[in-house]
């Protein structure tokens, strides 16, 4: 793979270096991922609070609040609108636990995948009786949902639309709209849905009780907020780092999450964003994919540990499940796949679980290395889709070139859901194939932030950069090359990758790779590696964890 040595601006290098009196290469990769100013670099590494921001920056927030307690006071019914998917269902639970702790009247409904589709459709209305709320607040969505809202409101209801979906051309007709991506007042546009839906709470909390009560709430539920964040693969930059950081660390101190940690093999240690991501998230999806994300919902909102355990048992079998099906699907359609020079996979199929088959084109992404669009159709005239991109394909505009053809459409550059009728779908895959071939997609690189020496590896520059975690989308974890480095006692480990001890004249430091690179005892070589502290049997050592591997000469 192709090597890119990352080359931030010297003078914000040294700029960073200066007022924070931090290591040169902590400025680097502080820089190289857009953080150039000293005192927003503060909240990356000594004070992650000062990430935080004022809700009522967003310009409708100051009506929300304010509806939100005139429901309180008044004893109005609240109906919370959540979404299926992990982001929608934490978003839903926090509302529910939040609302419910004050004192109000409040009720949750979450869509069925299959039978109503994403977000506040006509469809999930029918089924409820309405007459019975005054206030309507949706979750992870609602930005699309202009006519239905409209019905809504010509019926009497207020709703609060808290999303953080693309808006589209018109907005919903909805007594406050709180949108980061539609809010240009909003100094962070990357939040979650949950994470939306956690600034209404700060501020209701700011209303009632001051910054003591905001920050009781924060504590509370930030657990939420962080899996819902990691979950969406939202970006850890900017507030959502704060969330993510110390949501995480606070995460067994709810039982839903902690009966889940438990069941998954996760114990009761702090979970990391790999655990949110590989481990907790699937689980709670898996809900909504293969069942109905009520279960995911009470799981979170349970509050009696042996019930929790109850729940969270049945959301690994759904998980098991949802692996056997999603395996299913990969391998069909990897069989249906002919053309290898398409720069964008379509595939469709019978009997393809909708629930699955986003998670399987990612999957079949990383197998084919371009995005991929799977469709099924399951006896019905109307395909249900689901994309996912590559690389830095935008496959919401993609997609949007051929929305003629869709029945509708929605998502994100990275990923998309839609439904097509049978007798479009040629038409639909025409357009997306000659929208395609004008793209072109970078080729895959190691992004690397500086060149190191393994001397320069000292206690201190190792603190800094366990400060700047969490590392996940949008901060990613910091590479660096080792130049001219002697592998020693090189021995292979699973699935092809090796162990070895990498070695700098007197230095020498554990390695790991686990996949093949090209290492050999003896055999000088460069490396790009993270760096990281390795635990095993209470004692902590220093580690590379090696991407790749050039030999000289």
């Amino acid at each position: 793979m192709e090597w890119e040595l990352l080359k931030p601006e010297k003078r914000v290098v040294s700029r960073l270096v200066g007022e924070l009196g931090i290591h040169e290469a902590t400025a680097r990769v502080l820089a190289n991922r857009g953080v150039k100013d000293p005192d927003a670099a503060k909240g990356y590494i000594k004070d992650p609070l000062r990430l935080l921001h004022d809700p009522f920056r967003f310009s409708h927030m100051e009506k929300a609040v304010e509806r939100v307690i005139k429901a309180l006071k008044n004893r109005e019914k609240i109906l919370v609108f959540g979404d299926y998917d992990a982001d929608g269902i934490t978003g839903a639970a926090l509302l529910y636990l939040f609302l419910r702790e004050l004192g109000c009247l409040v009720d949750v409904f979450i869509p069925h995948r299959i039978n109503h589709g994403y977000g506040l459709s006509f469809s999930a209305l029918k089924e409820l009786d309405l007459s019975q709320f005054s206030l309507v607040i949706t979750v992870d969505c609602g930005i699309g949902s202009v006519a239905e809202i409209g019905t809504l409101v010509a019926s009497g209801l207020d709703v609060i639309v808290t999303d953080h979906h693309t808006p589209g051309a018109l907005i919903p007709p909805a007594l406050a709209v709180i949108n980061p991506k539609l809010d240009e007042g909003y100094p962070f546009g990357g939040l979650s849905g949950v994470g939306v839906a956690m600034k209404l709470v700060e501020g209701v909390a700011l209303r009632l009780g001051g910054e003591s009560a905001r920050r009781e709430v924060l504590k509370k539920f930030m657990p939420l907020v962080a899996l819902g964040t990691v979950a969406d693969v939202m970006e850890l930059m900017d507030e959502n780092r704060f969330f993510v950081k110390y949501g995480l660390k606070l995460a067994s101190n709810l039982c839903g999450i902690k009966a889940l940690m438990e069941v998954s093999g996760l114990g009761d240690k702090n979970p990391r964003v790999w655990d949110v991501s590989f481990i907790l998230a699937p689980r709670i999806n898996a809900s909504g994919r293969m069942k109905t994300a009520r279960y995911a919902f009470d799981l979170l909102v349970e509050e009696d540990f042996d019930r929790a355990l109850e729940l969270a048992r049945y959301l690994n079998s759904l998980n098991a499940k949802r692996q056997r099906e999603e395996e299913r699907v990969v391998e069909e359609a990897l069989s249906l796949f002919r053309d290898p020079g398409v720069p964008t996979v379509v595939l469709w199929g019978e009997g393809w679980h909708p629930g699955v088959i986003g998670i399987a084109a990612s999957k079949l992404v990383s197998e084919l290395e371009r995005p991929v669009i799977l469709i099924s159709f399951n006896g019905s005239d109307v395909g249900r889709g689901s994309g996912r991109s590559y690389q830095d394909v935008d496959l919401y505009m993609l997609v949007s070139s051929a929305s003629r053809y869709l029945e509708n459409f929605g998502g994100h550059r990275k990923a998309v859901g839609l439904s097509v009728k049978r007798d479009k779908l040629d038409l639909f895959v025409e357009k997306i194939y000659e929208a395609a071939s004008s793209i072109e997609v970078s080729p895959a690189k190691l992004y690397v932030d500086a060149e190191l020496a393994l001397e320069d590896l000292e206690p201190s520059f190792i603190r800094e950069l366990l400060q700047l975690a969490p590392f996940g989308e949008g901060f990613e974890e910091p590479l660096f090359v080792f130049r001219n480095v002697k592998p020693r006692f090189v021995r292979e480990i699973a699935k092809g990758g090796v162990i070895f001890q990498a070695v700098q004249g007197k230095v020498g430091v554990d390695a790991v790779s686990f996949e093949p690179i090209d290492v050999v005892s003896g055999v000088f070589c460069d490396i790009v590696a993270s760096v990281e502290v390795s635990e095993w049997n209470g004692e902590k050592r220093l580690r590379l964890r090696c991407r790749d591997a050039e030999r000289r000469g």
